[in-house]
C-alpha cells in the first residue's frame, strides 16, 4: 500500500505533474527573457515578481476561452490522445534519479525511449485532427522531420546505456545516470563514443524539439504557425503544455545520461541529486533557447539532409566504438 501511494504521491505531485507545471512556468519565463534579452526586448515584466508567472497567465487566459473547432475537426480524440502524451511525460521522470523512489528495471529505457515518441506524435495528430492548408503543411514537415531526428536520439542514447551495461547498468535509465560519469573515463573508444553521440543526440533532439533550425512545422511567415494553426483556447493551452513539458523532459534525459548523470553528488542522497540533475537541465534547456533565438531556420529538404548526413553517421559510429 506505501509503494502504491508513492507512486500517486510522485505522479500527482513530485516530479509529477504538479512540479512539472511549475518547472513549465520557470523554464518559459526563462526563454521568453533570455530570448528577449538577445533580441535587445525586455521580456514579461507584469504578471508576478520579474514577470515569472506571465506564462501560467498566458496558459489561464486560454483554458478560459471558449473551445471553438471548424466542422471537420474531431472533437475528443484529440484531447485525449494530448493527456495521454503529456502522462506518459509525467511517468518517464519517475524513472530518472529526480524521484525520490524511482522507478527502475533491466532494459526500462526501451520503455522510456517509446514513451519519448508518443509525445511529437501526440502533437502530430492534434495538428491533423484540426485540418487546415497550413496545418497539413506543417504536420507533414513535423513528421518528416521526426522521422529522422528520433531516430538519431535513440540511437545516441545507445552508446551510454551500452557503455554502463559493463558496470551494472543494465540498459535501465536510473542504474546508468548512476554511472553516467564513468562512461566517460572508461576508456579510449568510450571517450570518442560518448564525444561523438552526445554531438549526434543534440541535433537529434534539436529536431525532435522543433528547435531551430530545424522548426520548419512552425515558420509563422511562411505556414501562418504550421501545426498549431488551427488550435485555440483550451485545445491550443493542451498542446502548449505537451510542448512545454517535452522541453523539460528530453532535456533532463539528455542531461542524466550525457552530462555525467548525478554527479558530482552522492547518488545516496536524491534531493541533491535531484538538485544536480535539474541544474543540468536548465543548462541544456538554456542552450536550446540560446540556439532557437540566434539560429536561421532551414528549409524541410535542408534540415532533413542535416540529420541524414552528419547526425546519422556520428550516431552510427558512436554505436561501434562503444561496442569495442
Amino acid at each position: 500500500m506505501a509503494g502504491i501511494l508513492d507512486l500517486i504521491i510522485q505522479a500527482l505531485v513530485y516530479p509529477g505533474l504538479v512540479f512539472t507545471i511549475i518547472l513549465i512556468i520557470f523554464t518559459q519565463w526563462l526563454a521568453r527573457k533570455l530570448s528577449a534579452r538577445i533580441q535587445f526586448r525586455r521580456g514579461p515584466i507584469h504578471a508576478g515578481p520579474a514577470g515569472i508567472l506571465q506564462p501560467l497567465a498566458d496558459l489561464l487566459k486560454l483554458v478560459a476561452k471558449r473551445d471553438m473547432v471548424n466542422k471537420y475537426s474531431l472533437m475528443h480524440s484529440p484531447v485525449i490522445v494530448v493527456s495521454l502524451g503529456i502522462g506518459v511525460l509525467i511517468v518517464a521522470q519517475l524513472a530518472l534519479p529526480v524521484a525520490y523512489s524511482p522507478i527502475y528495471a533491466r532494459y526500462d529505457a526501451i520503455a522510456v525511449l517509446y514513451f519519448l515518441l508518443i509525445a511529437p506524435f501526440a502533437i502530430a495528430y492534434l495538428a491533423v485532427a484540426h485540418p487546415n492548408p497550413y496545418t497539413t503543411i506543417g504536420a507533414a514537415r513535423f513528421l518528416a522531420v521526426l522521422a529522422v531526428s528520433e531516430p538519431v536520439f535513440a540511437a545516441s542514447l545507445l552508446v551510454p546505456l551500452i557503455i554502463s551495461s559493463r558496470t551494472g547498468g543494465d540498459f535501465s535509465i536510473y542504474l546508468t545516470s548512476l554511472r553516467a560519469a564513468g562512461a566517460w573515463t572508461s576508456g579510449f573508444s568510450e571517450s570518442i563514443a560518448m564525444i561523438l553521440a552526445t554531438i549526434s543526440g543534440f541535433l537529434g533532439m534539436l529536431g525532435a524539439l522543433m528547435v531551430k533550425p530545424f522548426d520548419t512545422a512552425e515558420a509563422e511567415s511562411e505556414i501562418y504557425w504550421g501545426v498549431f494553426t488551427e488550435l485555440g483556447g483550451p485545445r491550443l493551452a493542451f498542446g502548449f503544455f505537451l510542448k512545454f513539458a517535452e522541453r523539460i523532459v528530453m532535456p533532463m534525459i539528455f542531461a542524466v545520461l550525457f552530462l555525467g548523470g548525478v554527479w558530482p553528488a552522492d547518488p545516496s542522497n536524491w534531493m541533491a541529486s535531484a538538485l544536480v540533475v535539474y541544474l543540468k537541465t536548465i543548462v541544456v534547456f538554456t542552450i536550446l533557447v540560446v540556439a532557437d533565438s540566434i539560429l536561421p531556420r532551414y528549409k524541410p529538404e535542408q534540415a532533413v539532409a542535416f540529420l541524414l548526413k552528419y547526425a546519422y553517421p556520428l550516431a552510427v559510429a558512436a554505436i561501434l566504438l562503444s561496442l569495442v
